[in-house]
């Protein structure tokens, strides 16, 4: 299934992820070691140890570790969240969060339904910066959640939105 056209409606595939987003982020992961879309290599946006940009290919490299996720928001988005289910259920990526649209019709939420614990529901949109947000947010976010520690998403999202269980989801098996 593809994205529908009135997800789509930005002038830009970047929304660069509000601070208060990248505290609760880093609140739950105790940091972030992979920012695989990254804006940037020298000012990047998010506070992470590994960034890659554009030019790296993100879905060709490795995601070790704790990964934040604010993928391009085109109509290739469920590459990025089959990417990320592979490196996690493969033990690659230790825990991660995701920032994502509340599109439940799409293959792509399909996908992080099915790796996902948790998914916190903003309770008010999200105003992004970049050049796709002139105007603000068109959609209703969600924050999904790969990992074991279900208490400390809960503690680091719950001020933002409802958080809710995901039904089978976390299918990594744990060692």
């Amino acid at each position: 299934m593809t994205v529908p056209s009135a997800l789509l409606s930005h002038r830009s595939d970047e929304h660069l992820t509000p601070r208060f987003i990248l505290d609760a982020v880093i609140d739950c992961l105790g940091g972030i070691d992979l920012d695989p879309c990254s804006n940037s290599r020298c000012c990047p946006n998010v506070p992470a140890a590994r960034h890659f940009i554009r030019e790296d290919d993100g879905l060709s490299q490795p995601w070790d570790g704790r990964v934040f996720l604010n993928p391009p928001f085109g109509r290739d988005v469920d590459r990025w969240f089959l990417k990320l289910a592979g490196e996690y259920c493969a033990g690659r990526t230790s825990a991660a969060v995701v920032l994502w649209k509340s599109a439940t019709e799409t293959k792509a939420w399909q996908v992080l339904t099915g790796v996902s614990c948790q998914v916190c529901f903003p309770s008010h949109r999200i105003d992004f910066e970049g050049p796709g947000n002139i105007s603000g947010s068109t959609f209703s976010p969600a924050l999904f959640y790969l990992g074991r520690d279900r208490g400390r998403f809960l503690l680091a999202f719950e001020g933002i939105g409802q958080i809710w269980d995901v039904p089978g989801g976390c299918r990594r098996v744990h060692r």
